[in-house]
Order: structure tokens, then sequence, then C-alpha cells
């Protein structure tokens, strides 16, 4: 624990009032625990509210991924979040889970579940938990077999005895707002740990393009959150992430090696480059726009339960 005082050396002058940090500092000093990675920009599908990068963004090789997985052993990450695009479409993602699991980081893969069964004999032995989409009943923003093949995944980790954290993720939108209640009585009857719900955000491409079609006001995401908090935290951990506790919230790095924050403005998030991950300046220059109280509460519900 670290007081105040400690935490603004640490991150800089943009800390939130009262935050009260968990997370180690020596740590800190190096670089944060918990690392975002969008490990390509690849995917198979073209969500309606995505906010993923371009398709064509350049990736890291396996050769300096591997650096740059050392280079975070090194310097203090304990855990690391790979996301993408998708990060099953990635050739060589058997290798990188096997070289994440060597340095002993807890890993947390979201994916979208289409490739899952690709890899259905590695994920439960190298991931601590995985993430996973329902945004409907019955069909998906994603593709035509995606809820189906969601549904397939909790069957089957469902009979293991040793599984993954499962986390279901749901973004809010005009287009399933009244119909969220009926995803939690679905996931109630699998062994779901997490289930957490995403305030819409119009950051990227598809996300801004369809925000008209998607975007719900804060009030009524509340209203919703509120109640659905209430009927469902006696069977999973409900989790709400509003907008406002996402901005200035993570140590994001794309799949080329770029270090990024999201910053919301309260209408556009975007994306604001900091540098490239391999420069020695680059927490320092992380620790002028990171926001202490909101990356400490997005890591602790990312990685801390049950941990």
């Amino acid at each position: 624990m670290v007081d105040r005082a400690g935490f603004e050396n640490l991150y800089g002058s943009n800390v939130i009032e009262g935050s009260n940090p968990s997370l180690s500092a020596e740590n800190m000093k190096l670089f944060p625990e918990i690392v975002t990675f969008r490990i390509t920009s690849r995917c198979n599908n073209n969500c309606k509210y995505c906010y993923g990068p371009p398709k064509n963004l350049e990736e890291l090789n396996f050769q300096n991924l591997k650096k740059l997985f050392n280079l975070f052993h090194k310097n203090g990450v304990k855990a690391i979040l790979l996301t993408g695009g998708d990060p099953l479409v990635r050739e060589d993602f058997e290798e990188i889970l096997k070289d994440l699991k060597k340095h002993h980081f807890k890993i947390y893969l979201d994916t979208s579940g289409d490739l899952f069964f690709k890899y259905q004999n590695l994920i439960p032995n190298h991931i601590d938990v995985i993430g996973l989409p329902i945004d409907f009943i019955n069909k998906s923003y994603r593709n035509t077999d995606n809820f189906n093949n969601v549904i397939k995944i909790l069957e089957f980790l469902q009979k293991l005895s040793k599984r993954p954290i499962i986390r279901i993720g749901t973004v809010a939108t005009k287009e399933n707002i009244r119909d969220i209640e009926k995803i939690g009585k679905l996931i109630v009857n699998y062994p779901v740990d997490i289930w957490k719900i995403y305030e819409f955000i119009p950051q990227n491409f598809n996300a801004i393009k369809n925000r008209s079609d998607l975007e719900i006001n804060s009030e009524q995401f509340n209203s919703v959150t509120e109640k659905i908090e209430k009927d469902f935290s006696k069977f999973f951990k409900v989790v709400i992430s509003k907008r406002k506790d996402r901005t200035n919230a993570y140590f994001f790095v794309a799949s080329d090696g770029t270090v990024f924050m999201p910053v919301d403005d309260g209408d556009i998030c975007r994306e604001i480059k900091i540098g490239n991950v391999f420069e020695k300046d680059i927490i320092e220059k992380w620790k002028k726009l990171v926001l202490g109280e909101n990356y400490i509460d997005n890591a602790k519900v990312t990685f801390n339960y049950r941990f």
C-alpha cells in the first residue's frame, strides 16, 4: 500500500482525488503490473460497435514478442490481457501462450470465441481468465454462429475440473438494453464467474460511425445496470463498466509496439499515442496521462477476482 504522495510520485499529477491503490508500488516504478496488449489487429468479425484498431496494423513477430515479454517480466509486470482484433487469429498463438507462462504471468484472454475449439486443449491449461461476449440471446453483433459458439464453449468448460475464470462481457446499446436481463437469466445456467456490462463508448471506426444507432444516455445505463446488479450478484460477480471509469485507465500496447491511452472527453474517446514500448522513458510518459484510481479499479475487476 502506498500513501497519496507516493502514488502521485508514481503516476504524476493526474491522480483522481481519493485514490487508494493496492497494487505494488515498487513494481509500478518500472512498469505497471497490468498490461493490456492488442496482440493483433486482425479479426474475423466486423462488429457494429467495434472500437478496435485498423485490421492491417503491423504486428511484432514472435522473436520481438519474446523480447517484450522478457522486458515486462524484468520490470514488474504481473498480468497481461491479450486482446485484439482476436488473439486467436495469430498463427503463433500457442507459442505466445507458452512463452508468457514461462514468465509466470497471469493471462487474460479476450476473444470472440469463434476459434476457441482450435485451442480447446491449450486454453484451459494456460489461461487464467477468459472473456467471451454475449450481447443478445440467439444472435450476435459478430456473426450468425457466434452466440452458439459461445454457448458451446460454456458447455465445454462446464465439464472441466480445471478451467479459467469465465467472464461474460455485454456492451449495452439501444438495440439490447431492454433484453439484458434475459442474458443474465441465461448465463446463470453456466459456470460464469464475472458478468461485465459495458457502457457503449464512441471510440474509433465502427463505434463512431454507428453511434446514433447504439448510444444510450448514462441515466438509462445506470438505471438498468443497478437493477441487474441487484438481481444477479448472488449468482456471480457483476461488474458495471461506465465510460467515465475507463478513460486514462490502461497501459495499452498495440500490435506494433505503440503504447497508447484511451482518453474520453465526454463526447469522443480518442487513442492518444504515447510512444513505443521499448523506449526507455515510456513509463514516465505514461504516468503523465494515467488516472490512478481508474487504472487501479480496472486492474482489480480484470484480474483480482479469485486471485
